[in-house]
């Protein structure tokens, strides 16, 4: 089948892009969801899962983020390894990846991938096409450049959208629990379809 796949993932930190995927310091994964749609937009499949830590910690300052405490992700979450199995079941069915910031979710699941199956694994994921809807909304959205923007010399750019922004813009409703890989799933996937509706069928 090739469904299209929206996907969001909360994590311990950003990557270091700099560095190998199979880094022993790059982050983990804190929480993810996949949600599969057929070509009508027909939502067919789904996964979401908290992470629990093993050997690792999740840093307060990116609690403050997404609101994953340590404990909470013990108490509820499965191993990392097992998520990565759930959200791969339904990737492996995809014809369209796509995320609101790909190229830092798509980092993230190369780096779990190299971890669990090996860079093989991991450069194979690379092969399924992405759709950006940060990027891809940039223009539709048209928000104003910030003030470091503008210091830098891109002050006639428009900045990317948050996908909140973006939700906002298109549907005029607000996220609701924003920063969890649920919502911003949810939200990532009415933006999609917002810019590419679904195809008719009699």
């Amino acid at each position: 089948m090739n469904l299209i796949t929206p996907y969001d993932t909360e994590t311990t930190g950003l990557p270091l892009f700099r560095d190998p995927s199979d880094d022993p310091r790059q982050p983990h994964l804190v929480d993810i969801c996949i949600l599969a749609f057929s070509a009508d937009g027909t939502l067919v499949d789904s996964f979401e899962a908290m992470v629990r830590p093993d050997g690792w910690v999740i840093p307060a300052e990116v609690t403050a983020i997404h609101g994953i405490t340590n404990d909470m992700a013990m108490d509820l979450g499965i191993p990392e390894s097992e998520a990565l199995d759930g959200f791969m079941a339904i990737h492996d069915r995809a014809g369209l990846r796509v995320a609101h910031n790909t190229s830092f979710d798509d980092r993230i699941m190369r780096i779990a991938l190299s971890r669990y199956r090996g860079k093989e694994a991991a450069d194979a994921f690379k092969t399924t096409p992405g759709y950006c809807t940060c990027q891809s909304s940039k223009n539709l959205v048209q928000c104003p450049p910030t003030a470091k923007m503008i210091a830098a010399g891109f002050g006639r750019q428009f900045k990317v959208p948050t996908v909140t922004e973006a939700l906002r813009h298109f549907t005029g409703e607000e996220l609701i629990g924003g920063h969890r890989a649920g919502p911003d799933t949810e939200a990532c996937a009415r933006v999609y379809w917002a810019m590419n509706p679904p195809a008719q069928t009699d």
